[in-house]
Formats: structure tokens, sequence, C-alpha cells
């Protein structure tokens, strides 16, 4: 009764135990898009209001 063992791995396993991973990556790369945004609308503000810093307001 021996029985050989089927090395193949199921997809939906294989996709569970995935998910975590891909997960991560995912908020890690909205975190850096996030960052990149708002140090990009950051830039553009203080260009904008860079006219304006000697007027005492």
């Amino acid at each position: 009764m021996s029985r050989k063992k089927d090395n193949t791995y199921p997809a939906k396993k294989m996709f569970r135990d995935s998910l975590p991973i891909l997960g991560a990556i995912f908020l890690a790369m909205v975190s850096v898009a996030y960052i990149l945004f708002r140090s990009w609308s950051n830039k553009l503000y203080y260009e904008k209001w860079k006219e304006y810093e000697d007027c005492g307001i």
C-alpha cells in the first residue's frame, strides 16, 4: 500500500498561500505612489505661493 505523493501544487492552495505576499507588494506600491504624489503636490503648492513669501501675509 504505498502511494506516491503527488508533488503538484493545487492552484487554489498556491493562490491562497501567495495572497499575503501579493497584498504586501500591492500595499508597498500604493504607499510609494502616495508618497510621490504628495511630494509632487507639495512642490507645486510651494512654487505657486513662493512669490508671496515677502508680502507679510
